[in-house]
């Protein structure tokens, strides 16, 4: 092989590599964008969990307070007791919910939520 086919094949070969890098970094940032995407869709699947999950404990909570007032005539004193304790028993599912979610995004993510991002500028 001649000196000037050997510098144009290296030529050719240090463009193919170039042009392998930039669909590489492509399908990363794709799949990048995937990710982030999938998580932000159950993030808002366990927001609208966690919603439902308070209102309930606090509806429950109220009306075995209105049945059990009704029942022994102790109006309002066991519906305030029980919509109060139905009240802290959903704040307690959310902050274990909230806890839960935080685990699985840290193991999804490896902790790279809030830090900068490379772009094609950097």
């Amino acid at each position: 092989m001649s000196p000037e086919e050997r510098a144009a094949f290296e030529g050719r070969i240090s463009d193919l590599r170039d042009r392998l890098d930039k669909l590489s970094a492509q399908r990363q940032a794709g799949a990048d964008g995937e990710h982030s995407a999938q998580i932000s869709g159950s993030g808002m699947a366990y927001g609208m969990r966690m919603a439902g999950e308070l209102v309930a404990t606090v509806i429950v909570g109220g009306l075995i307070g209105i049945g059990l007032d009704k029942w022994l005539g102790t109006w309002p004193w066991l519906f305030v007791l029980l919509f109060v304790l139905g009240f802290a028993a959903g704040v307690l599912n959310v902050v274990r919910a909230y806890e839960r979610i935080q685990k699985q995004v840290l193991a999804k993510t490896g902790g790279r939520i809030g830090h900068a991002v490379a772009d094609d500028d950097d």
